[in-house]
């Protein structure tokens, strides 16, 4: 729908508003909580991951208990002869692929995701696929692996002499301080209170302690910290005396980019690649594609490239 709201079978509604009995949402990020509100106050059932419905409760979202389905991986529930159960996805903690099975056939959509470690649905009749990234020229260069590694490298040298301060999206800080503790980095973590509560939750979903964790505070800011920050805040926050790690998907020219002395632009995304997104759905082998064009870049030029070279039937929609 133009309002990005994914249609599956006759009952469910994902990722935006759609008067339906049941609204999923794939994952907590801004994109897909659209119409939030409107849903928990018209739909029967809002459903998600057990971790999405937390990062929903800290985000401000109060949905009433009757309301709320906590839908674990592969759990099926059915309403109204329609089959509805949520896949893993990799993108952030929590977040879920979407099938509908009904009697006239099955439907999927794959919410925003990443490869490897995403597993391609199988056995569909329609798919809506992310494609944020839809053709070839916007591929970076190097790989996630890369891009950590060389934030790792900025950390390990600007570290002991300036703070380091972090920029993303609610999800991505979250994952970053995971990755950065598994790879060693031992310093003081600082965030807003919540972002904090979000990383707690986080961490369970990966088993990862996250060690030394702190409100931030302009007085804890000090050489071998690292506060994380939500992106809207990056203007405003510039000046503050530290070395600024701004974390892009649309950073194409490496791993990482120093903008000048305190500014770096790292190259890290969670969603996938054009020629991951292809690796997708050639595994996934749908009887038809719909590349969901409300979020995504160049989605007709996926759809032609699916439908010209796997020969899949495939549209850009809206």
């Amino acid at each position: 729908m133009p309002n990005g709201a994914i249609l599956l079978g006759n009952n469910v509604v994902a990722d935006s508003y759609h008067k339906r009995p049941i609204r999923v949402v794939t994952h907590a990020h801004e994109d897909h909580t659209k119409y939030l509100s409107r849903s928990i106050s018209e739909s029967l059932f809002i459903a998600a991951t057990p971790v999405t419905h937390e990062f929903l409760k800290v985000l401000g979202y109060s949905i009433p208990q009757s309301k709320a389905l906590l839908l674990d991986y592969y759990k099926e529930v059915e309403f109204d002869n329609e089959k509805l159960k949520l896949i893993p996805s990799r993108h952030i903690a929590g977040s879920a692929q979407v099938m509908v099975e009904t009697p006239q056939g099955t439907a999927g959509y794959t919410g925003d995701f990443k490869m490897p470690g995403t597993p391609p649905l199988q056995d569909l009749d329609v798919l809506v696929v992310d494609a944020t990234y839809g053709s070839p020229h916007l591929s970076r260069k190097g790989t996630e692996w890369d891009a950590l590694g060389a934030l790792v490298n900025i950390i390990e040298v600007e570290s002991p002499n300036n703070p380091i301060i972090i920029y993303g999206y609610n999800g991505k800080l979250q994952e970053i301080m995971v990755e950065l503790r598994i790879r060693g980095v031992s310093g003081a973590f600082l965030a807003d209170e919540t972002t904090l509560k979000l990383a707690k939750i986080a961490s369970k979903f990966y088993n990862v302690e996250l060690g030394d964790v702190r409100l931030y505070s302009r007085d804890e800011l000090l050489p071998g910290s690292i506060a994380f920050i939500h992106l809207s805040k990056s203007s405003s926050m510039i000046r503050v005396p530290a070395v600024h790690v701004i974390l892009t998907g649309t950073e194409r020219r490496g791993p990482a980019v120093k903008v000048n002395d305190k500014v770096y632009r790292v190259s890290f995304s969670d969603h996938a690649t054009f020629w991951e997104v292809v690796d997708y759905i050639r595994e996934s082998r749908p009887r038809k594609v719909i590349v969901d064009a409300s979020r995504g870049f160049d989605s007709k030029f996926m759809a032609k490239y699916l439908s010209n070279v796997l020969n899949i039937d495939a549209v850009s929609e809206p």
